[in-house]
């Protein structure tokens, strides 16, 4: 049986299981290799701020850590060195004016130091700043703004006024705080000029040889955290892989499909394969070989290939996280790259999985093959057609299961008043919904694939309708072939149509909310400067005749029975105008005081109706007022909208200035001179961020397609898999049909006939696969996105466009599948063919 089952690898019939294999494991090896790399990566960027740190104190959120930290660091006995470090927020200014912000938090400033072996960043270009003039930059921002060594740059002071410095260099470092916000590199004396420092936020020490840095720490008494080195490399490190653990998980998801198509494709090529050697098997059968002894050729010679199929998969797996690697360092994405990391883990995993994956897709074959009689040796048999009528009752019986239970649960989650929930159970039921269309579509595949050749079929004759012939000829194996273009271009078709749906329905709550053209937002300053819009700012574009709606929002947090939420109040004028949710009960008309709009999709508000009593507390003062109101969501101005008297009785502390302008260009003006304007007016104010919401729509909309591009490039490894399967099929078809094929050409078929036979079998079952794929994917986009957006009324836009190009896709990728199978056909002798 040994050399039996040697003789039974043959490589024309298994490379494309092997490529399948290959493909699958390199998809999953690869994404264990990327998160290993920039795993590395990002300990390596945190690492520099505990760089040859043996002892660490923290100021805690908010505070700061004396001047005298330093010296008293020092005294403690077993200290070798230390370092105070300073870090303040310092907006930069880029070269159009405009502040740089992370999310609307403004960058920060650190000291230069004086030790060079406790620097937490590293000179790229340049030098570091020696005179109070001068400054350094991260390589980060230096490429988002465009900033040279030699350039000026701008920084914001504490006095909210405009500082220049000349950039020095270029280094790389970690952004404060653990974020991405621009930092810069100045000279202690010019940072606490600029920021009015008083203290550190962070002073590092090293400790003397042969001390250890755990008796040390229990010497020092300091008012903010002590750790030692290890530990706060072992914080850092946590904080930097909370960075792409999300990432992660959703690449991981993609693996998992593409695992699961190559799956597919493996037991369909086994079975084809087995179904081809029933008479080899049987003759086994009658010269002595046991069941058992088939079952064990069978998950041997799947062994072989998946081991086969593993080992390559390990170098595509190292080429794919090297470019994964690469593609995040990309501006936009931002995440460190580094040297490739290959660890013993993706490897093993890869072998493992290779195989394991390979022997279980082949268990059902094999334990069909061991079915086959001794007698089946003695007539020609043919293939195995399914397990009759009861088993075609079983397959019903579990797919209706299947397809009740998962309405079932997509209808509770549309029920359901939590979003976040709502969109697992719809997802959850979709998939035993979409797991029933599996089953069930050897029963329509067969007729969907001959109404797709109908009128084909009457234009090119005899080819298309022997196609369609051949597709119905076994719909088991016609549906297993297309299973697995099912599910990928299902994934692509429901992931586009959720995208669609958001855009628009954000857009339309946009447009309804705020009709405006900017938002003026104050930078997220921090300490203890109140962050707002001044009050004469917002005067002073009120005087502006190019603007015809200035609407000024003030906002504060109030406590009530279900928790904190925001309560805000807006001018009487704009609401209606600049200020108009979707309203589900009441009318905003009758909002005076005494009375609030409340949004009924806050989670502490739902339940709240019109003329219901909400008390509020902040502070000593306390507030009830009536609902007089509710809309679908919260909007920018809160979750409860008060009058302005209210407000002010409720919030008599609150800081001068606005939380939020509205503005709306006057007619006939155009908008590069309201811009301008609004830059003129704002130049002494550089604190104040312009949002303008033609830029948040286009942003918007460029997001949404960059998350369908990239869960169409996750995506297209699993289409290339099912499209491997679809040139297998055909290929062991071709072996299989080679007697009948020359039969057609002895009755008159011409080459081109038959290889246009296979072209169009080929097309009719990607085309069928594709459409499937792409109504249900439709369905369930829609479900989910209405899931999603819970009491906001859904919008459903269905990309027409991207769907038709994946059916496109899918059927001429189909088509080129079969082009080396048909010509295979094409060029087998026909005499040969049939003495066979």
């Amino acid at each position: 049986m040994r050399r039996t089952t040697l003789a039974g690898l043959r490589p024309r019939r298994l490379v494309p299981t092997a490529l399948a294999i290959v493909l699958a494991v390199g998809f999953v090896a690869g994404i264990m290799i990327f998160g290993d790399t920039t795993r590395a990566a990002l300990l390596d960027d945190y690492a520099r701020a505990a760089r040859n740190v043996d002892l660490a104190v923290t100021a805690k959120d908010g505070t700061r850590l004396p001047l005298s930290t330093v010296d008293d660091l020092r005294r403690v006995a077993g200290v070798a060195s230390v370092e105070g470090r300073m870090a303040e927020q310092a907006p930069l200014i880029d070269r159009k004016g405009r502040l740089v912000t992370e999310f609307g938090v403004p960058g920060h400033a650190v000291d230069a130091g004086e030790r060079a072996e406790l620097r937490p960043f590293d000179l790229r270009t340049g030098r570091l700043p020696q005179t109070g003039g001068e400054a350094a930059l991260d390589a980060r921002s230096a490429r988002s703004t465009g900033y040279q060594v030699g350039d000026t740059i701008v920084l914001v002071g504490a006095d909210e006024q405009r500082h220049e410095f000349r950039l020095a260099g270029i280094v790389d470092i970690t952004g404060v705080d653990g974020g991405n916000t621009s930092t810069v590199v100045l000279t202690r004396r010019a940072l606490v000029d600029l920021t009015g420092a008083t203290g550190y936020r962070e002073v590092v020490a090293t400790v003397a040889d042969g001390t250890a840095p755990t008796d040390v720490r229990a010497r020092v008494s300091a008012p903010g955290t002590v750790r030692t080195g290890d530990q706060l490399r072992h914080d850092l490190a946590r904080e930097a892989f909370g960075q792409i653990d999300g990432l992660l998980v959703g690449m991981q998801l993609f693996a998992v499909v593409a695992v699961l198509v190559a799956a597919l494709v493996i037991a369909n090529t086994f079975t084809i394969l087995l179904a081809q050697r029933m008479r080899e098997t049987a003759l086994l059968r009658c010269v002595g070989a046991t069941r058992a002894q088939v079952f064990r050729r069978v998950v041997a010679e799947a062994a072989a290939v998946g081991l086969t199929g593993a080992t390559l998969g390990i170098g595509l797996g190292v080429a794919i996280g090297s470019g994964l690697s690469r593609g995040a360092a990309l501006p936009g994405i931002g995440l460190p790259s580094g040297p490739v990391v290959v660890d013993v883990s993706p490897v093993l995993v890869a072998l493992v999985l290779g195989v394991a994956l390979t022997v279980v897709s082949a268990l059902v074959p094999a334990v069909r093959a061991t079915r086959v009689p001794p007698v089946a040796a003695l007539r020609v048999t043919p293939l195995a057609r399914g397990g009759g009528r009861w088993g075609r009752v079983a397959l019903v019986a579990a797919a209706a299961l299947l397809a009740l239970g998962g309405s079932a649960l997509t209808a509770v989650g549309m029920r359901t008043d939590d979003p976040q929930t709502a969109m697992a159970i719809v997802m959850v039921g979709g998939t035993c919904v979409f797991l029933a269309v599996l089953l069930l579509s050897p029963l329509f595949i067969g007729p969907l694939v001959s109404a797709f050749a109908w009128l084909p079929g009457r234009v090119a004759g005899v080819p298309v309708r022997l196609a369609a012939a051949n597709a119905r000829r076994n719909p088991g194996r016609t549906a297993v072939t297309t299973a697995a273009l099912l599910v990928g271009v299902a994934l692509m078709a429901g992931g586009s149509t959720i995208a669609a749906t958001v855009n628009r329905t954000a857009e339309a709550q946009l447009n309804q909310a705020f009709p405006v053209d900017y938002l003026l937002t104050p930078a997220v300053t921090g300490g203890d400067r109140a962050a707002a819009v001044p009050a004469e700012v917002t005067a002073g574009l009120r005087s502006d005749p190019a603007f015809d709606l200035v609407a000024a929002v003030r906002q504060g947090t109030a406590k009530t029975s279900g928790g904190a939420l925001l309560v805000g109040t807006i001018d009487a004028a704009a609401i209606g105008t600049a200020y108009r949710p979707a309203v589900t009960a009441g009318r905003l008309a009758d909002l005076r005081p005494g009375t609030a709009v409340v949004a009924s999709g806050s989670d502490i508000l739902v339940g709240r109706r019109v003329g219901d009593q909400l008390r509020l507390t902040t502070g000593a003062r306390t507030m009830t007022v009536t609902i007089a109101a509710t809309v679908q969501s919260a909007t920018l101005v809160g979750d409860v909208v008060i009058t302005d008297a209210d407000f002010a009785a409720l919030f008599p502390a609150a800081a001068a200035g606005d939380s939020l302008v509205m503005l709306r260009t006057a007619g006939g003006v155009a908008a590069a001179t309201a811009r301008s304007r609004l830059d003129t007016a704002l130049a002494a104010h550089p604190l104040v961020q312009v949002g303008d919401l033609a830029e948040v729509r286009d942003e918007r909309n460029a997001a949404i397609d960059q998350i369908v591009a990239v869960i169409a490039v996750l995506l297209a490894l699993a289409l290339v898999i099912a499209l491997v399967g679809i040139a297998n099929t055909l290929s062991l078809s071709v072996l299989e049909r080679t007697r009948e094929s020359a039969l057609l050409r002895a009755l008159g078929l011409t080459r081109g006939q038959l290889r246009a036979t296979l072209l169009a079998e080929a097309l009719l079952m990607a085309a069928a696969g594709a459409v499937v794929g792409v109504v249900f994917g439709l369905v369930y986009g829609w479900l989910t996105a209405e899931a999603a957006f819970g009491d906001i009324e859904t919008l459903v836009a269905v990309p027409i466009g991207q769907l038709a190009a994946f059916v496109g896709l899918a059927a001429l990728a189909g088509t080129l599948a079969a082009v080396l199978p048909s010509r295979r056909a094409a060029n087998v002798a026909v005499v040969a063919a049939l003495a066979d």
